[in-house]
């Protein structure tokens, strides 16, 4: 196989750590079943039946041959055996991993305490380059580390790199990972949660378990990910990034089988995936494994969720496995709107073989699950302290609510066939993924990977979103010269001119899906050069189906209700039926060749090169309604004019018109990596890459790709107890699209030239063997340097949503003979602007989470976190649909804050 190293992380329940001397090595006797065979493929043999985890460098196996073993031994015994007459020794870098090496360097002990959490499968290396625990080999005396390495140095990375075996602390990109144990601690509700810790990506996690905004370094964009790619097992769900009303999220769901995430900022990641010129996160999930191993979690709230997940892998027959797993939940949400705010899961299964010269897996994975779409709501007071409106709770405030999903939706959604549509359903993604992947390696030089995979499914997105800020009653009715007569349309009571009215809209969007991707590498090893060249191609289509407007009357409370009033409402309590109806019908191709090549010019220095031509062709037929069935003419449903929620709405009738674009660019990546000692090191990258417009560009007359230059210089440090990786970096774009969506479905598209320089800062220090402090911190400068049009007085302002200061500290304390933790995440947000124009500002605020867990009986976890333990009041968001061009923020506000104090508990089994 391509790997030229091997690690297999144990499965089940690991002992829990003691305080106990960690040379001692366990001595239980177990049985071991090893052919006579090519030394690396028995090393990976032990490492599945042992559970230790296993690493060499890379040509150290070659043209050795390991004895047969079969009978009962210790892992000690069994390892003497293996490596007899092979002139190689090993050494037990900690309970669970054994280092196989000629020379077996060692480094000062750098290295933290865990939990006895089932481990995930991590890979690590053992080079004369890569530090590695200190240990002494086996027959020595002396002190070894006593577990995993410090801030995950040792993993292997398989994301943005050109080789198989590149530790994260050799890789010479900025990037961060997330294990098995990292992502339990955290308990993301969301993937947008989750990569929340990733330093330079500001995240927006308020919108609920979907839909949520990722900014990578200063990048400006309306929202999603558009300039980040999320992947699953190193291939997208769907090769488009972001469009108006889907982010990747809505399918990429964290649960128990992901056993690692791997986010990578700028460097090589619009080489290996195209448009990724933010960065990716790769969610890598579990794979088949050589023994049964197992995991139940039962989780729990205080708002009502309830969740099960399930992870699950076992052997089937001697070269084929399985692994499968998902969860279901149901939640009332911390914003609850009076039904359920999510409920659903996915299932995912994975079967794979193993032969002598590679392996294959073929996977498949269905999502049905619906979630709320948290928006803006109304606030007042000072935006530093503010307070929800008539003693609201701006914690758990909802504008969703039963009364409004009883509404439906008028007529003019029946034309694009989503009059049907119900409120309660939220993001709803109803969608299958297939497909396959084949490791194959034809000699020690040249070797294959090819990734498949096949989506087909669709998304209904229903949701209120937010018009301009509310006012009294009487103000509403005066500015639509009718009297100020409103009653509550579900009891008929009525309802006083003096207080406040709202007039949100009700928007709906059918999304169909069909993509089929295929990223094909073929790996050289030359020498010194380690060369991949791929080819990528995909085919895909997307048919769109949207009814935006459809405002409704309410009052102003938690759970609004309708408001009737006449010569305003309609009976359902409707003020304006659809304001823009569209149809769309999409096909694109696109394919990719790359190529990249990792010189070890030496044993500290090796540079990287990596180049990538990219070329999209999208047609597509577009029916946009109008408002006029002919110039100066509004339509008008009923012929009546005083009914206005019905005049000058949003008709398709025989609209229609054709797009035929292609595009195409070509992008290069130039890095280096010098490791001065074996403890330090300096690494860098300069990419010049474009993201290609996509479906909602080309319909908005946007024919221009984002073109992007990245440069990062980054320092990294693995002494003793502390872990640093320190990164200076810019961002320039040069005349970069970004599109909004008004209140009333038109959209204004602005253009500008920004640029952003900041240091990243990460890692782990261990002042005790107990405490391990995380940190992430990111000081930046978002600039706008051009803006071209009506805007172009915004020209050296602060880009918007994106602040200058974030921080996230993690200290996390074991105890109990190292079978429980306690640990804290404090959180700073800077200031930010949620306008171009600066003159709405968001404050800076603070978050403070914890949580606690305890191993019970080797097979048991027990955890409980606290999220925003001081209820703060953060605002996260404006409201983009009315801020865009606003002069200032008025008395009562439309804004996204943080979810109020919750807490979560679970219940986990693992197996054996």
């Amino acid at each position: 196989m391509i790997a030229s190293l091997l690690a297999v992380a144990s499965a089940g329940s690991v002992l829990a750590q003691t305080t106990a001397n960690p040379t001692t090595v366990d001595q239980t006797r177990q049985e071991f079943n090893i052919a006579a065979q090519p030394l690396s493929q028995a090393l990976r043999e032990y490492a599945q039946q042992s559970g230790d985890q296993v690493v060499f460098y890379s040509d150290i196996g070659k043209g050795r041959e390991a004895p047969a073993l079969a009978g009962s031994y210790t892992r000690q015994e069994a390892l003497q055996r293996l490596l007899e007459n092979t002139g190689l020794k090993y050494r037990r870098v900690n309970a669970k991993t054994v280092a196989i090496s000629t020379a077996a360097p060692t480094r000062p002990e750098a290295a933290i305490q865990r939990t006895s959490m089932a481990a995930p499968m991590r890979l690590a290396q053992a080079t004369e380059t890569v530090p590695l625990p200190q240990a002494q080999e086996q027959g020595g005396g002396g002190e070894q580390a006593p577990t995993d390495s410090l801030f995950g140095v040792e993993e292997v990375i398989v994301t943005g790199t050109a080789v198989a075996e590149r530790t994260k602390f050799d890789s010479s990109v900025a990037i961060s990972t997330f294990n098995a144990e990292d992502i339990a601690q955290q308990a993301p509700s969301s993937a947008a949660d989750l990569i929340s810790a990733v330093p330079g990506f500001w995240v927006e996690s308020t919108s609920g378990t979907t839909q949520g905004n990722v900014f990578a370094r200063g990048i400006i964009q309306d929202g999603g990910y558009r300039y980040v790619g999320l992947m699953e097992d190193g291939i997208p769900i769907y090769p488009v990034f972001e469009l108006s009303f889907y982010n990747p999220d809505q399918f990429v769901r964290v649960d128990d089988t992901i056993e690692r995430v791997e986010a990578l900022r700028g460097g090589t990641a619009p080489i290996f995936t195209a448009g990724a010129v933010g960065g990716t996160v790769n969610f890598v999930t579990q794979s088949a494994k050589d023994t049964a191993r197992g995991s139940m979690k039962l989780g729990f709230s205080d708002y009502g969720m309830y969740r099960a997940d399930v992870a699950w892998s076992a052997p089937l027959g001697d070269d084929w496995g399985i692994a499968l797993g998902g969860y279901y939940r149901t939640s009332d949400g911390v914003r609850d709107p009076g039904y359920a705010a999510d409920e659903g899961g996915q299932f995912r299964v994975k079967v794979g073989r193993k032969f002598d010269n590679g392996s294959i897996e073929f996977f498949g994975k269905y999502i049905d699950d619906r979630s709320l779409f948290v928006v803006p709501i109304p606030l007042t007071g000072n935006p530093s302290d503010p307070r929800g409106l008539n003693g609201a709770d701006a914690g758990t405030y909802s504008l969703h609510s039963e009364d409004l999903a009883r509404a439906g939706l008028p007529v003019t959604a029946a034309e694009v066939g989503l009059r049907g549509s119900n409120l309660e359903d939220g993001i709803h993604p109803q969608l299958a993924t297939i497909g396959g992947k084949l490791n194959w390696e034809f000699n020690d030089t040249v070797s294959m990977t090819n990734l498949l995979r096949y989506t087909d499914g669709e998304v209904r997105f229903d949701g209120i979103f937010p018009d301009a800020a509310p006012v009294t009653g009487a103000a509403f009715a005066a500015a639509r010269g009718v009297a100020a007569n409103y009653s509550v349309i579900s009891s008929g009571a009525s309802y006083a001119a003096n207080q406040l009215v709202q007039n949100h809209g009700h928007w709906v969007v059918n999304k169909e899906y069909d993509a089929i991707q295929d990223d094909l590498r073929l790996n050289l090893k030359l020498d010194t050069h380690a060369v991949t060249f791929g080819l990528y191609v995909a085919d895909y289509s997307m048919k769109d189906a949207w009814s935006l407007g459809n405002l409704i009357l309410m009052d102003v409370s938690d759970q609004p209700r309708r408001l009737a009033l006449p010569g305003v409402t309609d009976p359902n309590g409707f003020t304006k039926y659809s304001t823009f109806n569209l149809l769309t019908d999409y096909d694109a191709t696109a394919y990719s060749l790359y190529a990249a090549d990792e010189w070890q010019v030496t044993d500290a220095l090796r540079f990287d090169f990596g180049v990538r031509y990219d070329r999209q062709d999208i047609k597509g037929t577009i029916r946009a309604g109008s408002q006029e069935v002919a110039p100066g003419v509004p339509t008008d449903l009923d012929g009546n004019p005083a009914t206005t929620y019905d005049r000058s709405v949003s008709l398709i009738g025989a609209n229609r018109s054709t797009v035929d674009e292609d595009f195409d660019n070509t992008g290069f990546s130039i890095g280096f990596n010098y490791e001065f000692t074996p403890h330090q090191g300096l690494f860098g990258h300069y990419t010049d890459s474009a993201k290609l417009p996509h479906f909602d560009d080309v319909r908005n007359g946007v024919t221009q790709k984002d073109q992007v230059t990245n440069i990062e210089l980054g320092y990294k440090a693995s002494i003793e107890r502390l872990v640093v990786f320190a990164t200076l970096f810019q961002t320039e774009f040069d005349n970069v699209p970004f599109q909004d969506i008004l209140s009333n479905g038109s959209t204004i598209v602005r253009r500008a030239e920004t640029r952003t320089r900041g240091v990243e800062l990460e890692g782990e220090f261990q002042p005790l063997d107990a405490l391990g402090i995380r940190f992430s911190i990111t000081q930046q400068d978002p600039t706008y340097e051009g803006f071209t049009g009506s805007a172009a007085g915004n020209t050296g302002n602060v880009i918007r949503r994106i602040p200058k200061t974030m921080a996230r500290i993690t200290p996390t304390y074991t105890f109990m003979d190292g079978a429980a933790r306690v640990y804290f995440t404090y959180t700073y947000a800077g200031k930010r602007y949620a306008n171009d124009e600066n003159t709405i500002e968001l404050p800076k605020y603070n978050k403070l989470d914890a949580g606690v867990m305890f191993d019970v009986g080797g097979n048991w976890t027990i955890q409980v976190t606290g999220d925003n333990l001081t209820d703060e009041v953060g605002l996260t968001e404006g409201n983009p649909r009315t801020d865009v061009g606003s002069g200032g923020i008025g008395n009562i506000y439309m804004v996204r804050p943080l979810f109020g104090r919750s807490f979560m508990g679970s219940v986990t089994y693992r197996w054996p």
